[in-house]
């Protein structure tokens, strides 16, 4: 397998989770957290681009660089506190009600990308601001072979306009199905991925929650099962687990294909089955390769 230079653009965030069992507060969390934890688990050259607080423990950035990622790309705000937000379960997971957002140090974050950065083989565009995302996609030397998008409702409501045009530049769109049927009006999904497809993205990933996901590549459909878990302690950072795990695969696969897509959202699947077994990042601390691959194998 080669190996691909991958940089990230996400949020680093402290968090309050409340869930029916268990509640924490002032956890270390964000896009960017659970995605480098996620590519801990391969071998290539990662790097993040993001923003923190003076509030932002040292043993936390140690954590992250300690993931193989490089942490140079983090700017400090010692004016500033980093984002923080907090939400509570309700109705055995299926409810999740935000209950703080502060922006904080997110609020002017304009990503700077080094000149030495600024040629990836793959951008990942984790879950934020989608003027964020457009500022780092502009800031790039070379098309990458992939780009990739994550996105929320949230964003789609407020700022659709900018998010059309992010979705317009980018390779691989991971997002789940109500947000797919607010992009596109569309419930049924083949036909939301025409829809998409049409909108820019080649690939396009949809995730079902506990039914899975679905990637379509034009004509080309495959459906992948979630892996069902004895007990859900805590959903947060699933999703990022999911499209961390998928490029870190891809970041050591030959290409960018379907092909190669339908065996990384396997990884993808596995990463984020572990991550809602316990609260916060705790679960991917401590995981080895080999954990990740046995339970790919229970999937095929």
């Amino acid at each position: 397998m080669s190996k691909k230079s991958v940089l990230v653009v996400a949020s680093l965030a402290y968090d309050g989770i409340d869930t029916i069992e268990n509640k924490v507060d002032n956890v270390l969390g964000g896009a960017g957290t659970y995605i480098c934890l996620s590519l801990k688990n391969f071998s290539s050259e990662y790097s993040i681009v993001s923003v923190v607080g003076k509030d932002f423990k040292e043993e936390d950035l140690n954590l992250l660089e300690n993931c193989g990622v490089d942490i140079s790309g983090i700017k400090i705000e010692k004016n500033n506190k980093t984002f923080y937000w907090s939400c509570i379960y309700t109705n055995n997971f299926k409810e999740r009600i935000t209950t703080k957002t502060e922006l904080n140090v997110m609020e002017n974050f304009n990503p700077i990308i080094s000149k030495n950065k600024s040629n990836p083989d793959i951008l990942l565009l984790g879950n934020l601001h989608p003027e964020i995302q457009l500022s780092a996609i502009n800031q790039l030397n070379n098309k990458p072979s992939a780009i990739i998008l994550d996105t929320m409702n949230y964003w789609i409501e407020n700022f659709w306009d900018t998010v059309k045009e992010v979705i317009s530049k980018v390779d691989i769109i991971s997002i789940n199905d109500e947000e797919s049927e607010m992009i596109t009006g569309h419930k049924d999904l083949i036909k939301a991925a025409e829809v998409l497809h049409k909108m820019g993205p080649r690939y396009v990933i949809i995730k079902k929650g506990k039914d899975g996901a679905e990637l379509f590549n034009y004509e080309k459909r495959y459906v992948a099962n979630a892996y069902e878990v004895d007990k859900v302690i805590d959903p947060t950072g699933a999703g990022d687990c999911f499209i961390g795990g998928i490029t870190g695969y891809l970041s050591q696969s030959s290409e960018v294909s379907f092909e190669s897509i339908k065996s990384a959202i396997d990884y993808g699947t596995s990463l984020a089955s572990f991550n809602v077994e316990n609260m916060a990042t705790k679960n991917l601390l401590n995981l080895s390769m080999s954990d990740i691959e046995k339970r790919i194998n229970k999937l095929k």
